[in-house]
């Protein structure tokens, strides 16, 4: 089994591999600082079971790359995580053929869960790898929210649990709960039903 981590950053790719490595300690993990080398490692290893992308590295042209070395290793399953990608970016390299998109602040444990699930195939519709494309916009937080409480409170809109929320927007549970306690006090609302019933009035859902 082949594992191939790319991401330009050296602390960052080692913090993955040495994840990759918890969950499939037997893959041999090719390493790639730069599309070149990215493209390299796919020649070395073209029935890889997982390709981890950071698409910010040099040579990588974003959307673009995803298709070309999409169209060259179909077989290859792409995971983009990046540390700043707005929906609209991850909606672009979903559509070129990534199989998801992961945020770099995603807590490790999620991100073991996620590549497990990736792995083992028993994980391949996890919420994780979707959420940056798919969480609604927030039209405007009201005084006292910050942006991740807001988004939160578009999510409890949804009639999501603490913790399809959590692993949504590659949170801890119980951070996810901390923000919903910040949301119902910023709101006066008693409870969750109430603070989207409030949020509704304002039109933040």
């Amino acid at each position: 089994m082949h594992i191939i981590v790319a991401d330009d950053h050296p602390l960052f790719r080692d913090a993955l591999v040495r994840l990759v490595q918890q969950v499939a300690p037997a893959a041999e993990v090719l390493e790639a600082a730069n599309a070149a080398e990215v493209t390299a490692a796919l020649a070395q290893a073209p029935d890889a079971e997982l390709l981890l992308l950071d698409l910010r590295m040099p040579g990588a042209q974003g959307a673009a790359s995803v298709a070309r070395w999409r169209a060259e290793h179909p077989g290859v399953p792409i995971v983009v995580v990046s540390g700043s990608q707005s929906a609209i970016e991850a909606r672009e390299v979903l559509a070129a053929g990534a199989h998801g998109c992961l945020r770099k602040s995603t807590p490790p444990e999620l991100m073991l869960d996620v590549l497990a699930g990736l792995l083992d195939g028993s994980g391949i519709d996890h919420p994780a790898l979707t959420s940056s494309a798919e969480t609604p916009p927030v039209a405007a937080a009201p005084a006292g929210l910050t942006p991740r409480q807001a988004e939160v409170l578009v999510w409890l809109g949804t009639g999501a649990s603490n913790k399809y929320i959590a692993r949504a927007l590659g949170l801890a549970e119980g951070t996810v709960k901390l923000h919903v306690a910040a949301v119902l006090h910023v709101l006066d609302a008693r409870n969750r039903t109430e603070a989207v019933a409030r949020a509704r009035e304002m039109g933040l859902t």
